[in-house]
């Protein structure tokens, strides 16, 4: 079975980067001197979800961690979040990775901020592509 990747990259010079998985997204690992042109996120029901048109792109993966109990120390993740920002708002993907209340996994909701919301401003400023 092929393992599909996390995220495709296409850079501005139509070279590829290709994302890793969960335990390593590679997200920091792409190339500093290219500006990404189109994303691919996987939502994990064989789909890709595709951002293409903002100035950059954000990546991340919120998790918890039990911390106590049968399940102590293991790590669940929660939702992943693809960005996009451009002209001062950020749309952001937020993907669920878990069954959770009403949310199925694959599940992907759709929220725009203003970059000055305080959720961006906590954001590491280096995971910004």
């Amino acid at each position: 079975m092929i393992k599909k990747p996390l995220f495709i990259a296409v850079l501005q010079d139509e070279t590829l980067y290709i994302g890793g998985d969960y335990n390593n997204t590679k997200w920091l690992d792409l190339p500093k001197d290219k500006k990404i042109k189109r994303l691919f996120i996987s939502i994990l029901n064989n789909d890709y979800l595709c951002l293409e048109l903002y100035n950059n792109y954000y990546f991340m993966v919120e998790a918890t961690q039990d911390m106590s109990g049968k399940d102590a120390g293991k790590v669940k993740l929660q939702y992943s979040y693809i960005m996009g920002k451009k002209e001062g708002r950020v749309t952001v993907y937020k993907i669920s990775l878990q069954y959770t209340g009403n949310k199925k996994i694959g599940d992907v909701e759709r929220i725009e901020y203003l970059e000055t919301d305080e959720f961006l401003k906590k954001l590491n400023p280096q995971g910004w592509k």
